[in-house]
């Protein structure tokens, strides 16, 4: 286990304090058929079950702004290394609409497939990892705390937008960043329940997925993610996702940035 440095903020932002509900575009995905073939042309593509790897990151800032070093917050001239190794490695990177066409519907996808997600959703995030993704043009998932939505260590509603439309995944990672497995059934599937519906009234999209916080989670929180209406819920049990996974309790392979760039390698190549 590792530690998860979560800074809070006494000033949270209520999201669902907006009069109008922005709608739910089910079909506002960059996954269609047709941005599929032209997203994965010249790739050699596969309908095995090859299994992908997951990778989640946390914070990314200059080591100029971190008061106190630690394994969750990545530089981001690392981070850009981290990345070229992926690339380098001739990786995809999938979203998680995607993915989820993979394991559920007998899509085919790029024989080296992989996902980028980061969790917490810090401003950060925007700040450094976005432009990143940006040059090295990648896709990524930010899995983010609704109820942190506008406080300022986190992401505000306009930066998540931008990125939505952009073609970033946002995911849950609940309401209030919580551990799951010590709530009752009610309370969690209440955080499930709150964090979607913000976090899709400031999207206007569907949001598919969500990450347990603290990799903590029971029988009653898988049940109470497909309750809240998520397809793919992830844990952090390393390993990779195949079709015979349950998409519910899928794997991810932690990046600490204390790794080196051959280790960081290693976890990806090395993985089953």
């Amino acid at each position: 286990s590792f530690l998860i440095f979560f800074k809070t903020n006494s000033k949270t932002a209520n999201t669902n304090d907006n009069s109008t509900e922005a709608s739910i575009d089910d079909n506002d995905t960059s996954t269609n058929s047709s941005n599929k073939e032209t997203r994965f042309e010249n790739l050699t593509l596969t309908n095995e079950d090859v299994g992908v790897p997951v990778l989640y990151y946390h914070s990314v800032l200059p080591d100029s702004e971190v008061t106190t070093p630690n394994e969750v917050t990545i530089s981001p001239e690392k981070l850009k290394q981290e990345l070229q190794i992926v690339k380098d490695l001739g990786y995809t990177t999938l979203t998680l609409s995607e993915l989820n066409d993979y394991l559920d519907n007998n899509m085919p996808i790029p024989e080296k497939s992989i996902i980028i997600t980061f969790d917490d959703g810090y401003t950060d995030n925007y700040v450094h990892a976005f432009p990143i993704l940006k040059e090295l043009d990648m896709n990524a998932t930010i899995f983010m705390i609704a109820s942190q939505v506008n406080s300022g260590y986190y992401m505000s509603a306009d930066q998540l937008k931008e990125m939505s439309d952009y073609g970033i995944d946002i995911g849950s990672h609940t309401d209030n960043h919580v551990y799951l497995d010590t709530l009752s059934y009610d309370k969690q599937l209440k955080e499930m329940k709150d964090s979607k519906e913000k976090l899709e009234a400031i999207l206007g999209k569907e949001v598919i997925s969500i990450a347990y916080p603290y990799g903590n989670y029971n029988e009653n929180t898988k049940k109470a993610a497909t309750a809240a209406g998520y397809t793919l819920a992830f844990t952090t049990n390393r390993g990779l996702d195949k079709r015979t996974s349950n998409k519910v309790e899928l794997n991810r392979i932690y990046v600490s940035s204390n790794y080196s760039l051959e280790v960081f390698k290693e976890r990806i190549l090395d993985t089953k």
